[in-house]
């Protein structure tokens, strides 16, 4: 399903650690401290300021791990429709004017919270698929911009009030689909796939529609957390159809669930898990592990020495190589 000949990449770096001056209060040109009470606009000077805590950044992985993503139209499609989305979610303040320390023009950073990884495989002709993708990919980061907790505690109510908020979400998203649709007047049956991570260490908050995947990396094994929406799992679900039938059948590409997809109905798979330290985490589209079976794909996981950037190109690399029947997305974090 996919545009045209672009590739595609979003790569985040381990922050540079703020200097300790950065928090301390602003001092006078007679080297007095003045406003010595000020916990926030003390900071003075333009430019950029962090209050983020050096010590917590180092130990908190959702920030400093390494994230990396790239999509590729593959070998036969003639336009892209997949998208992804890799994003640090923080808190920022501009000022823009004060009578306090800080001038007009400084910004105040907080400690990041979290990552927010997407990826979104479009389905519907003449370019819907594209919107689809690009329609729910905004309307998630949107979401998560303006409405997701700063930061979510630990016990199950938390969890469960962050399920409900994305799974509102998603509803919104299908919805905002719907409308597109109609005032471009494309073909309402347009829909996406839908697969997103949200990080606040340890915790690793699934979000999942359709046949995209979510694939956990660890101690040297590859753990498949997502199941594909799709007719053919359907069947090997009610035992109709073993898994190595399903494999071969061209019914796995028929979505049963989609986001859009010309339907009210949607059926939103939510997950939660805990991470740990030398974890890797990959989001994908259909166009990686089509091509790429399971062992391989773990091959290029346990290549630790190499940058993500390179691991997530020789994946990509490989589903062209084997004939790049579809576009293909790859998101991957290292913890």
């Amino acid at each position: 399903m996919r545009g045209d000949t672009i590739l595609g990449t979003v790569s985040e770096t381990k922050p540079e650690f703020p200097s300790a001056s950065d928090t301390l209060p602003a001092t006078s040109h007679s080297g007095r401290t003045r406003h010595s009470t000020l916990q926030l606009l003390a900071a003075g000077g333009r430019g950029l300021r962090s209050l983020a805590d050096a010590a917590a950044i180092a130990d908190n992985p959702a920030v400093v791990a390494d994230f990396f993503g790239a999509t590729h139209v593959g070998q036969v499609r003639k336009r892209n429709e997949d998208q992804f989305l890799v994003a640090a979610l923080e808190r920022s303040l501009l000022v823009e004017g004060s009578s306090l320390p800080a001038e007009a023009g400084t910004r105040l950073t907080d400690t990041p919270q979290g990552r927010l990884l997407i990826v979104a495989d479009g389905m519907g002709g003449h370019g819907g698929g594209e919107l689809a993708s690009a329609v729910t990919t905004d309307a998630m980061a949107l979401y998560a911009f303006a409405a997701m907790p700063w930061a979510v505690g630990r016990d199950d109510h938390d969890a469960e009030e962050l399920g409900r908020g994305l799974l509102e979400a998603v509803t919104k998203a299908q919805a905002r689909v719907r409308r597109v649709a109609q005032r471009k007047n494309v073909d309402e049956a347009l829909g996406t796939t839908l697969t997103l991570a949200y990080l606040t260490w340890p915790q690793l908050h699934l979000v999942h529609v359709g046949d995209s995947r979510a694939y956990l990396f660890r101690n040297g094994a590859l753990h498949r957390l997502t199941k594909d929406h799709t007719l053919a799992q359907r069947l090997v679900d009610g035992n109709a159809m073993t898994a190595e039938e399903a494999a071969h059948s061209p019914l796995t590409h028929v979505l049963v669930n989609a986001v859009g997809g010309g339907t009210d109905e949607l059926d939103v798979e939510l997950h939660r898990v805990a991470l740990a330290m030398e974890d890797q985490l990959m989001l994908c589209t259909d166009g990686l592990y089509d091509m790429v079976p399971d062992p391989t794909i773990a091959e290029h996981l346990a290549r630790t020495s190499e940058p993500v950037d390179r691991v997530v190109h020789s994946l990509i690399d490989a589903a062209n190589a084997a004939g790049g029947r579809d576009n293909v997305t790859v998101v991957l974090a290292r913890f």
